[in-house]
């Protein structure tokens, strides 16, 4: 590789990684520790590897045990996208419009790093992060305030998520208008001026906060037709396979809709109502939480004959042991509560988000390449340049491949 080249590419890969580093948000608070695992390896889309969560074990009192299975929670994280931006420079541009020189190529540098950057990060929240997220707080069509950011703290303290300085908070930007004015009118205007430095909520009741467009509204499906549900929520029927002990599927009877209608959409957040006696509970103590059972609905529901279907959801359902999350069986005939429409913001451990992107293997052959891989960024990223000689053309192109894997257990939402 000419030396001029070498530096030109070094020089391009160099600006354009800082950049989009720069513009992460979820995948720089997410846990990239698995990066180790790839990061002196050629990994192509689709390789998997597994990482593993903290286990978890009953214990008890008095001389005389019984022993417990070693239960390993063992989860797949895969590298399935390749996103890439590539500009062609013609002869011409090359010879007169000074096109490659280091001012000119920042200009350039700049919007592709933030194109990728912004990929990524729908990459992890919208397609991934928001739909998985079941445990929430908050009213539909009731704005977010600091006494709904005490609630988001408050649960995930209960639900026994690391209280360690690495919580966070993604709300969408009139959110954190809204959220700002709230502040400024709750405390001091010093406080509040070192919370809001660039839009920053900063940190507040144990989250770091910041703005993000890449949560979306959740569009509820239509549930159950009629009745007087809780504001905020549709009624969605009454489960006809309890009591459900554990699984993924609950089946409901009593929708009331037109054969084909879509009455659970990817991402709903169902619940038990709470006459049926189901409630969250603390992992540690196993002890009912004041929050009706939740779960979220992992694929889009249409029922055939308007009345009954078969509602995928997640987590599975577990009444008894270490690994238990709702207090006793949802029995027959529980009426469900779903959703309504709201937007969507979230408050999570980084545990919540596992995110990898290992070095992609450098073409060869008329293409001069480079990859950086940085160990504090834990990320890497591949420049390469290469010449069309039929178009008499030089192209440049950048490419990240990346996976993601979501443990919603370590995560709230916030339904506004």
């Amino acid at each position: 590789m000419a030396t001029n080249v070498f530096r030109e590419t070094q020089y391009v890969l160099d600006d354009v990684f800082v950049r989009f580093w720069n513009s992460l948000a979820f995948a720089r608070t997410a846990n990239r520790n698995l990066e180790g695992d790839f990061k002196n390896l050629r990994f192509a889309t689709g390789q998997t590897i597994d990482y593993r969560l903290e286990e978890r074990y009953l214990a008890g009192e008095g001389a005389t045990a019984t022993a417990e299975a070693r239960v390993q929670v063992i989860r797949p994280l895969s590298i399935t996208k390749q996103f890439r931006t590539m500009i062609e420079y013609t002869g011409f541009n090359l010879t007169f419009d000074r096109a490659r020189d280091e001012p000119y190529l920042e200009m350039a540098n700049a919007p592709r790093a933030k194109r990728l950057a912004n990929l990524v990060e729908k990459f992890i929240a919208t397609d991934n992060f928001q739909v998985q997220t079941y445990q929430a707080v908050g009213t539909p069509g009731v704005p977010v305030d600091f006494n709904t950011i005490l609630t988001a703290d408050a649960y995930m303290t209960e639900l026994a998520i690391p209280e360690d300085g690495k919580r966070y908070a993604a709300v969408p930007p009139r959110i954190a208008a809204n959220l700002s004015n709230d502040l400024f009118s709750t405390f001091n205007m010093t406080v509040n001026t070192g919370a809001l430095i660039d839009g920053f909520v900063g940190h507040l009741s144990g989250f770091d906060f910041f703005k993000t467009n890449f949560l979306t509204r959740q569009i509820a499906g239509a549930g159950e037709a009629g009745g007087t549900p809780p504001a905020g929520f549709l009624l969605a029927g009454t489960v006809t396979n309890g009591p459900i002990v554990g699984g993924n599927t609950i089946s409901v009877t009593g929708l009331g809709q037109a054969p084909g209608t879509v009455v659970f959409n990817l991402g709903d957040i169902i619940e038990v109502d709470e006459t049926a006696g189901v409630f969250m509970v603390n992992p540690l103590t196993y002890e009912p939480l004041a929050q009706r059972a939740q779960f979220v609905v992992t694929a889009q529901v249409i029922s055939a004959n308007g009345s009954t279907a078969d509602i995928p959801v997640n987590p599975t359902i577990v009444i008894d042991g270490a690994r238990q999350n709702i207090s006793a069986a949802i029995p027959q005939g529980a009426q469900l509560l779903l959703s309504a429409s709201h937007n969507v913001s979230l408050a999570y451990h980084t545990q919540a988000v596992v995110f990898a992107a290992p070095p992609i293997k450098e073409l060869r052959g008329g293409v001069e390449a480079v990859t950086r891989y940085s160990d504090l960024y834990k990320l890497s990223m591949t420049y390469s340049l290469g010449a069309d000689i039929r178009n008499y053309e030089q192209l440049d192109r950048i490419d990240v491949i990346c996976g993601v894997a979501i443990n919603p257990e370590f995560a709230v939402r916030i339904r506004s």
